[in-house]
């Protein structure tokens, strides 16, 4: 599913994944555009990885996971770079 939707079952695995701590950053193979939080996937506790693509915000998310585990940190981080 595009922008950076993903299928209910998904979401339920992934809502699971942030109860255990790991965290999940929504982003998207379009072409271009923006992944803005919407208010299911900040409750899901998902972060937006703005314009990135997936294979960028990996990177940025495992350089910023040296440094921090805190999700607000991390949004800072990617809302910076």
């Amino acid at each position: 599913f595009a922008p950076g939707f993903v299928t209910p079952e998904e979401g339920e695995a992934l809502q699971e994944a942030v109860r255990q701590g790991v965290i999940v950053m929504q982003s998207t193979r379009a072409g271009s555009g923006r992944v803005f939080p919407t208010t299911r996937a900040r409750q899901a506790g998902f972060l937006p990885a703005d314009n990135l693509t997936p294979q960028k915000a990996r990177i940025l998310l495992a350089l910023a996971l040296t440094v921090t585990q805190d999700p607000a940190e991390i949004e800072r981080i990617f809302a910076t770079y």
